[in-house]
């Protein structure tokens, strides 16, 4: 499960947040926050999101009472750590899941603007050389297969 998807969770948890609340918190957008639940929900194997917060931070359902969709814990329970095993993400200028927008540092933006800078030139001067007819390098080599043949 990802890091996001369990603070959502933690949130729903804690705070009995909804999704418009939770996503107000983390800065992202409310579907966004459904499609993190509904992948933790499948993933834990629960009912519903209430039950998937249970499930992850140690409290069970109400056996009885007016709202059987609450959650009863003693306490808040804080989210446990992430494993040691998880990998950071990678650094990208695009948005992935668990990743939100605007997290790459200065350098790794410029670095990202020269690679597209490079990209771009290299696609440009293929552009032109293919517009422009074969260029001059390759004409020894067809004037060799010319003999030949």
């Amino acid at each position: 499960m990802t890091p996001r998807a369990r603070e959502c969770l933690r949130l729903v948890w804690n705070k009995r947040a909804t999704s418009k609340e939770i996503a107000a918190e983390l800065g992202i957008s409310k579907a966004t926050v459904d499609g993190y639940i509904a992948d933790a929900v499948v993933e834990l194997g629960a009912r519903d999101r209430r039950d998937a917060a249970a499930m992850l931070f140690g409290g069970t359902r109400a056996e009885s009472g007016d709202d059987p969709a609450r959650v009863v814990a003693p306490t808040p329970v804080e989210a446990p750590p992430a494993s040691s095993t998880e990998q950071p993400p990678a650094a990208r200028p695009w948005r992935s899941r668990g990743r939100p927008l605007n997290t790459l540092s200065l350098a790794q933006t410029i670095g990202w603007i020269a690679v597209i800078a490079i990209g771009s030139l290299a696609g440009l001067a293929l552009a032109m050389a293919i517009g422009s007819g074969l260029p001059p390098v390759a004409m020894p080599v067809i004037e060799a297969i010319r003999r030949l043949t």
